[in-house]
Protein backbone atom coordinates (compact mmCIF):
# COMPACT_ATOMS: atom_id res chain seq x y z
CA UNK A 1 0.00 0.00 0.00
CA UNK A 2 3.37 2.33 0.73
CA UNK A 3 4.57 1.70 -2.32
CA UNK A 4 1.32 2.66 -4.19
CA UNK A 5 0.72 5.81 -2.44
CA UNK A 6 4.63 6.26 -3.77
CA UNK A 7 4.46 6.03 -7.03
CA UNK A 8 1.11 7.77 -7.14
CA UNK A 9 2.56 10.93 -5.36
CA UNK A 10 5.98 10.54 -8.36
CA UNK A 11 3.10 10.09 -11.04
CA UNK A 12 1.50 13.48 -9.38
CA UNK A 13 4.42 15.55 -9.42
CA UNK A 14 5.40 14.04 -12.82
CA UNK A 15 1.72 15.22 -14.05
CA UNK A 16 2.73 18.63 -12.70
CA UNK A 17 5.63 19.30 -15.04
CA UNK A 18 4.32 17.19 -17.98
CA UNK A 19 2.80 20.60 -19.72
CA UNK A 20 6.04 22.79 -19.19
CA UNK A 21 8.03 19.49 -20.42
CA UNK A 22 6.03 19.47 -23.38
CA UNK A 23 5.79 23.27 -24.13
CA UNK A 24 9.83 24.06 -23.80
CA UNK A 25 10.15 20.72 -26.18
CA UNK A 26 8.16 21.64 -28.95
CA UNK A 27 9.29 25.66 -28.96
CA UNK A 28 12.56 24.35 -29.76
CA UNK A 29 11.70 21.80 -32.18
CA UNK A 30 9.38 24.31 -33.84
CA UNK A 31 12.56 26.95 -33.60
CA UNK A 32 14.78 24.15 -34.83
CA UNK A 33 12.40 23.18 -38.10
CA UNK A 34 11.72 26.65 -39.11
CA UNK A 35 15.23 27.94 -39.56
CA UNK A 36 16.24 24.53 -41.16
CA UNK A 37 13.07 24.86 -43.13
CA UNK A 38 14.02 28.29 -44.48
CA UNK A 39 17.72 27.75 -44.76
CA UNK A 40 17.67 24.06 -46.24
CA UNK A 41 14.83 25.37 -48.61
CA UNK A 42 12.55 22.50 -46.91
CA UNK A 43 8.60 23.30 -47.37
CA UNK A 44 7.68 19.79 -45.78
CA UNK A 45 9.89 20.83 -42.93
CA UNK A 46 8.47 24.00 -42.24
CA UNK A 47 4.82 22.47 -42.25
CA UNK A 48 6.36 20.08 -39.51
CA UNK A 49 7.35 23.29 -37.63
CA UNK A 50 3.67 23.91 -37.71
CA UNK A 51 2.77 20.97 -36.51
CA UNK A 52 4.85 21.17 -33.25
CA UNK A 53 3.25 24.59 -32.69
CA UNK A 54 -0.24 22.67 -32.82
CA UNK A 55 1.33 20.24 -30.05
CA UNK A 56 2.16 23.48 -27.83
CA UNK A 57 -1.33 24.56 -28.04
CA UNK A 58 -2.44 21.51 -26.50
CA UNK A 59 0.31 21.69 -23.73
CA UNK A 60 -0.43 25.26 -22.94
CA UNK A 61 -4.08 24.44 -22.68
CA UNK A 62 -3.17 22.14 -19.77
CA UNK A 63 -1.46 24.81 -17.99
CA UNK A 64 -3.89 27.46 -18.89
CA UNK A 65 -6.15 25.05 -16.58
CA UNK A 66 -3.93 24.20 -13.89
CA UNK A 67 -3.46 28.10 -13.19
CA UNK A 68 -7.62 29.12 -13.66
CA UNK A 69 -8.83 26.47 -12.32
CA UNK A 70 -6.71 27.13 -8.99
CA UNK A 71 -8.59 30.54 -8.76
CA UNK A 72 -11.63 31.20 -6.43
CA UNK A 73 -14.95 31.24 -7.66
CA UNK A 74 -16.57 34.69 -7.59
CA UNK A 75 -20.43 35.72 -7.93
CA UNK A 76 -19.71 36.45 -11.38
CA UNK A 77 -18.33 33.30 -12.30
CA UNK A 78 -19.85 30.72 -9.47
CA UNK A 79 -18.67 27.73 -11.56
CA UNK A 80 -15.26 28.47 -11.77
CA UNK A 81 -12.83 29.41 -14.31
CA UNK A 82 -12.13 25.52 -16.16
CA UNK A 83 -13.66 26.30 -19.71
CA UNK A 84 -11.17 29.24 -20.45
CA UNK A 85 -8.83 26.26 -21.33
CA UNK A 86 -11.35 25.35 -24.38
CA UNK A 87 -11.94 28.69 -25.23
CA UNK A 88 -7.79 29.50 -25.96
CA UNK A 89 -7.28 26.37 -27.51
CA UNK A 90 -10.39 27.00 -29.74
CA UNK A 91 -8.86 30.69 -31.09
CA UNK A 92 -5.08 29.11 -31.10
CA UNK A 93 -6.13 26.30 -33.61
CA UNK A 94 -7.74 28.74 -36.01
CA UNK A 95 -4.80 30.65 -35.95
CA UNK A 96 -3.02 27.20 -36.87
CA UNK A 97 -5.63 26.25 -39.69
CA UNK A 98 -5.13 30.36 -40.97
CA UNK A 99 -1.19 29.46 -41.18
CA UNK A 100 -1.65 25.81 -42.50
CA UNK A 101 -3.58 27.12 -45.45
CA UNK A 102 -1.42 29.63 -46.33
CA UNK A 103 1.83 26.58 -46.57
CA UNK A 104 -0.64 24.78 -48.65
CA UNK A 105 -1.10 27.95 -51.37
CA UNK A 106 2.55 28.31 -51.10
CA UNK A 107 3.31 24.27 -51.67
CA UNK A 108 0.55 24.48 -54.64
CA UNK A 109 2.73 27.82 -56.26
CA UNK A 110 5.83 25.95 -55.82
CA UNK A 111 4.12 22.68 -57.87
CA UNK A 112 3.25 24.70 -60.63
CA UNK A 113 7.01 26.26 -60.74
CA UNK A 114 9.59 24.67 -62.60
CA UNK A 115 11.67 22.32 -60.17
CA UNK A 116 14.59 24.22 -57.97
CA UNK A 117 17.65 22.73 -55.71
CA UNK A 118 16.61 19.67 -53.62
CA UNK A 119 16.04 20.85 -50.26
CA UNK A 120 19.44 20.44 -48.12
CA UNK A 121 20.52 17.40 -45.78
CA UNK A 122 20.14 19.63 -42.79
CA UNK A 123 16.42 19.08 -43.25
CA UNK A 124 16.97 15.35 -42.68
CA UNK A 125 18.77 15.55 -39.88
CA UNK A 126 15.85 18.01 -38.13
CA UNK A 127 13.21 15.34 -38.76
CA UNK A 128 15.36 12.78 -37.60
CA UNK A 129 15.75 14.78 -34.66
CA UNK A 130 11.96 15.57 -34.27
CA UNK A 131 11.09 11.79 -34.61
CA UNK A 132 13.62 10.94 -31.82
CA UNK A 133 11.95 13.89 -29.17
CA UNK A 134 7.87 12.92 -30.02
CA UNK A 135 8.59 9.69 -29.64
CA UNK A 136 10.09 10.09 -25.75
CA UNK A 137 7.59 12.62 -24.92
CA UNK A 138 5.04 10.49 -26.50
CA UNK A 139 6.06 7.64 -24.13
CA UNK A 140 6.10 10.11 -21.38
CA UNK A 141 2.99 11.79 -20.98
CA UNK A 142 0.96 8.55 -22.30
CA UNK A 143 2.84 6.92 -19.22
CA UNK A 144 1.67 9.93 -16.96
CA UNK A 145 -1.66 10.13 -18.60
CA UNK A 146 -2.45 6.48 -17.86
CA UNK A 147 -1.36 6.57 -14.57
CA UNK A 148 -2.93 9.90 -13.54
CA UNK A 149 -6.14 9.09 -16.09
CA UNK A 150 -6.24 12.14 -17.68
CA UNK A 151 -7.98 12.69 -21.08
CA UNK A 152 -5.97 15.83 -21.54
CA UNK A 153 -2.95 14.58 -21.34
CA UNK A 154 -3.46 11.78 -23.58
CA UNK A 155 -4.63 13.63 -26.10
CA UNK A 156 -1.35 15.43 -25.90
CA UNK A 157 0.90 12.63 -26.18
CA UNK A 158 -1.41 11.11 -29.23
CA UNK A 159 -0.52 14.82 -30.67
CA UNK A 160 3.26 14.39 -30.25
CA UNK A 161 3.10 10.63 -31.64
CA UNK A 162 1.42 12.45 -34.91
CA UNK A 163 3.66 14.78 -35.30
CA UNK A 164 6.84 11.95 -35.15
CA UNK A 165 4.61 10.88 -38.41
CA UNK A 166 4.82 14.17 -40.17
CA UNK A 167 8.58 14.27 -39.49
CA UNK A 168 8.69 11.11 -41.60
CA UNK A 169 6.68 12.97 -44.52
CA UNK A 170 9.81 15.28 -44.24
CA UNK A 171 12.38 12.64 -44.36
CA UNK A 172 10.49 11.11 -47.58
CA UNK A 173 10.25 14.51 -49.15
CA UNK A 174 13.94 15.03 -48.72
CA UNK A 175 15.04 12.04 -50.08
CA UNK A 176 12.57 11.93 -52.78
CA UNK A 177 14.06 15.39 -53.95
CA UNK A 178 17.51 14.14 -53.68
CA UNK A 179 16.58 11.15 -56.21
CA UNK A 180 14.79 13.57 -58.54
CA UNK A 181 11.66 13.44 -57.57
CA UNK A 182 11.82 17.61 -57.14
CA UNK A 183 7.95 17.74 -56.25
CA UNK A 184 7.72 15.29 -53.77
CA UNK A 185 9.14 17.74 -51.32
CA UNK A 186 5.98 19.92 -51.78
CA UNK A 187 3.28 17.02 -52.04
CA UNK A 188 4.72 16.14 -48.77
CA UNK A 189 4.35 19.26 -47.24
CA UNK A 190 0.71 19.40 -48.11
CA UNK A 191 0.28 16.11 -46.47
CA UNK A 192 1.63 17.27 -43.33
CA UNK A 193 -0.58 20.37 -43.41
CA UNK A 194 -3.56 18.12 -44.09
CA UNK A 195 -2.40 16.09 -40.57
CA UNK A 196 -2.16 19.58 -38.21
CA UNK A 197 -5.76 21.04 -39.75
CA UNK A 198 -7.39 17.26 -39.03
CA UNK A 199 -5.85 17.39 -35.57
CA UNK A 200 -6.26 21.49 -35.03
CA UNK A 201 -9.94 20.93 -36.52
CA UNK A 202 -10.34 17.97 -33.65
CA UNK A 203 -9.25 20.32 -30.78
CA UNK A 204 -11.74 23.16 -32.50
CA UNK A 205 -14.78 20.43 -32.52
CA UNK A 206 -13.55 19.23 -29.22
CA UNK A 207 -13.52 22.77 -27.13
CA UNK A 208 -16.88 24.00 -28.94
CA UNK A 209 -18.41 20.46 -27.34
CA UNK A 210 -17.07 21.03 -23.93
CA UNK A 211 -18.42 24.77 -24.41
CA UNK A 212 -21.56 23.20 -25.06
CA UNK A 213 -21.43 20.57 -22.04
CA UNK A 214 -21.27 17.91 -24.37
CA UNK A 215 -21.80 14.15 -22.74
CA UNK A 216 -18.50 12.85 -21.43
CA UNK A 217 -19.92 9.47 -20.58
CA UNK A 218 -18.56 7.45 -23.30
CA UNK A 219 -14.96 8.31 -21.32
CA UNK A 220 -16.21 8.29 -17.58
CA UNK A 221 -19.68 6.63 -17.65
CA UNK A 222 -18.33 2.88 -17.21
CA UNK A 223 -15.98 3.67 -14.75
CA UNK A 224 -18.58 5.72 -12.33
CA UNK A 225 -21.56 3.05 -13.16
CA UNK A 226 -18.52 0.06 -11.83
CA UNK A 227 -18.45 2.23 -8.70
CA UNK A 228 -22.01 2.82 -7.62
CA UNK A 229 -22.79 -0.27 -8.53
CA UNK A 230 -20.87 -1.91 -5.99
CA UNK A 231 -21.90 0.80 -3.21
CA UNK A 232 -23.79 -0.84 -0.33
CA UNK A 233 -27.61 0.27 -0.77
CA UNK A 234 -27.27 1.62 -4.35
CA UNK A 235 -30.19 -0.82 -6.46
CA UNK A 236 -29.12 0.84 -9.49
CA UNK A 237 -28.51 4.70 -11.48
CA UNK A 238 -31.15 5.75 -13.11
CA UNK A 239 -29.59 8.53 -14.85
CA UNK A 240 -25.72 9.82 -15.41
CA UNK A 241 -24.72 13.29 -16.83
CA UNK A 242 -20.95 14.15 -17.34
CA UNK A 243 -19.84 17.05 -19.12
CA UNK A 244 -16.06 18.66 -18.97
CA UNK A 245 -14.97 21.89 -16.59
CA UNK A 246 -11.55 22.78 -17.80
CA UNK A 247 -9.53 19.59 -17.11
CA UNK A 248 -12.03 18.24 -14.18
CA UNK A 249 -15.21 16.57 -14.92
CA UNK A 250 -18.61 17.37 -13.07
CA UNK A 251 -21.21 14.78 -12.71
CA UNK A 252 -24.86 14.38 -11.64
CA UNK A 253 -26.36 11.21 -10.94
CA UNK A 254 -29.72 10.05 -9.92
CA UNK A 255 -29.61 6.39 -7.99
CA UNK A 256 -31.96 4.17 -7.07
CA UNK A 257 -32.67 3.13 -3.50
CA UNK A 258 -34.79 0.94 -1.49
CA UNK A 259 -38.42 1.45 -1.41
CA UNK A 260 -38.57 1.30 2.46
CA UNK A 261 -35.60 3.86 2.98
CA UNK A 262 -36.00 6.85 4.96
CA UNK A 263 -35.26 10.50 3.76
CA UNK A 264 -32.32 10.05 6.16
CA UNK A 265 -31.03 6.94 4.70
CA UNK A 266 -31.29 7.58 1.24
CA UNK A 267 -29.25 11.03 2.05
CA UNK A 268 -26.50 8.62 3.89
CA UNK A 269 -26.04 6.90 0.60
CA UNK A 270 -26.32 9.43 -1.66
CA UNK A 271 -24.01 11.06 0.65
CA UNK A 272 -21.02 8.24 0.35
CA UNK A 273 -22.01 7.95 -3.22
CA UNK A 274 -20.51 11.46 -3.32
CA UNK A 275 -17.40 10.80 -1.01
CA UNK A 276 -16.40 7.56 -3.06
CA UNK A 277 -16.79 8.82 -6.32
CA UNK A 278 -14.33 12.17 -6.03
CA UNK A 279 -12.13 9.80 -4.05
CA UNK A 280 -11.87 7.04 -6.63
CA UNK A 281 -12.56 8.91 -10.00
CA UNK A 282 -9.40 11.67 -10.24
CA UNK A 283 -10.71 13.80 -12.78
CA UNK A 284 -13.93 14.41 -10.73
CA UNK A 285 -14.20 17.40 -9.55
CA UNK A 286 -18.18 17.56 -8.78
CA UNK A 287 -20.86 15.65 -8.13
CA UNK A 288 -24.07 15.69 -7.35
CA UNK A 289 -26.64 12.66 -6.40
CA UNK A 290 -30.13 12.21 -6.18
CA UNK A 291 -32.32 9.57 -4.83
CA UNK A 292 -35.43 7.98 -5.53
CA UNK A 293 -37.28 4.65 -4.33
CA UNK A 294 -37.13 1.68 -6.41
CA UNK A 295 -40.40 0.34 -6.97
CA UNK A 296 -41.29 -3.83 -6.96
Amino acid sequence: MAQISIDRAKCEKCGEKVATIGIVTNIILVIMKLVVGVTSGSKACLADGLHSTSNIVTAFAIIVSQKFTKKAKSDEFPFGFGKIEFVAAGFTSLFIIAAAIMIISTSIDHLMQEPVAPPHLSALLAAVISILANEILFRYMRCVGTRLKSQTMMANAWANRADAFSSLAVIIGVIGSKLGFHHLDPICAIIVVAIIIKVCVSILIESIKSLMDSSVNHLYGDEITDIVSKIEGVQGIAELKTRHIGQKIWAELDIFVDYDCTIQQGEDIAKKVRIILVQQVRDLERVMVHFRPLED
